[in-house]
This record gives C-alpha cells, sequence and structure tokens, in this order.
C-alpha cells in the first residue's frame, strides 16, 4: 500500500529524473515572469551561434548546460494588438503547417493563461539528426508580437517534456 501511495505522489507531483528546483525569473526587461529550473541559465554566445545562425536571433534564450534544452523569447518588432492574436494565430499555423509538412502536431490552439490571449503551437519538427519537440507561444506584449519556444530534443522528450510545460504554464506578461 505504501508502495502504490508512493508511485501516485511521484505522478501527482510530477517527479522526473531530472529532479530540479524552480525558480521564478524575469526576462525581458521585466515583461515577462516564469518559473524556470534553477539550473537555467543564459546560453553562450557559442550556442547560440550554433543553435541560431541567422541574424533572426530570439532576443534572449536561457538553456540548460548543454544547450540541448531551450527557451527562447523573441520580442519582434512587429506591431501586434491583444485583439490581433487570433489572426496572428490562424497566419503563423498556416506557416508552420507549409514549413514542416512532415510536423506531427499535437496543438494549435488559442488559450487565455493568466488572463492574457496565446497562440499555442505543438509539434514535433525534423532536424539534422534528430527531431525537436516545441512548444511556443505567442502573444502581444506593448503591442508587439511575442513569440516563446520551449524546445528538445526527442531523446530528452521524457525527461524534459513535463518541464518545459510546468515553464509554459507559469508564464505571465505585462
Amino acid at each position: 500500500m505504501k508502495r502504490i501511495i508512493l508511485v501516485v505522489a511521484l505522478v501527482v507531483f510530477g517527479f522526473s529524473a531530472n529532479a530540479e528546483t524552480f525558480v521564478k525569473r524575469t526576462v525581458l526587461n521585466g515583461k515577462v515572469t516564469l518559473t524556470t529550473p534553477e539550473s537555467f541559465g543564459p546560453m553562450s554566445n557559442e550556442q547560440l551561434e550554433l543553435k541560431y545562425p541567422s541574424s533572426r536571433r530570439p532576443t534572449e534564450v536561457l538553456s540548460d548546460s548543454t544547450g540541448g534544452v531551450s527557451l527562447a523569447f523573441n520580442h519582434t518588432q512587429n506591431k501586434m494588438t491583444p485583439a490581433q492574436v487570433r489572426v496572428a494565430h490562424a497566419s503563423l499555423s498556416k506557416s508552420f503547417h507549409s514549413m514542416y509538412p512532415s510536423a506531427t502536431w499535437i496543438r494549435d490552439d488559442l488559450i487565455v493563461q493568466n488572463g492574457q490571449i496565446y497562440m499555442v503551437l505543438e509539434l514535433i519538427t525534423p532536424a539534422i539528426d534528430t527531431k525537436i519537440h516545441n512548444i511556443i507561444y505567442g502573444t502581444s506584449v506593448g503591442n508587439r508580437f511575442l513569440l516563446i519556444a520551449f524546445n528538445t530534443t526527442i531523446q530528452q522528450s521524457e525527461e524534459w517534456l513535463p518541464v518545459g510545460k510546468r515553464i509554459m504554464e507559469s508564464i505571465v506578461t505585462k
């Protein structure tokens, strides 16, 4: 009986092999707060150049020490009001479906979280030598388009996907 209670407790409280301590963080100069593993930190310049080689690099990126699990923030210059999130979602969804025709889609929704409307795209995309599980949130902050993307390789997803979902569910924007 004690063993059953322990198993249930571990499932309910989200135990993973990666027993992380979570901390509240503020990013993008106070525009976003969220909870991340304590071990996450700013991605190194070397990792940024490898993972995001284009000039369209995210505004800020947090990651584990390997850079294989990351959380990217891109507060674009594109104008977008909260009322335009639905239209932006339809457009971005269509673009992603075209760019990644072989992707496995998990979610393609609009949600309200902490009083804010977000588009949510969750999909598994091909990469050079693996597949990447992506959870992407988009919303309006300061009347500009904000994208927040958590990603992990499929090989690491059993350990990191519950962490990523917890991070994304904790997002609060100002």
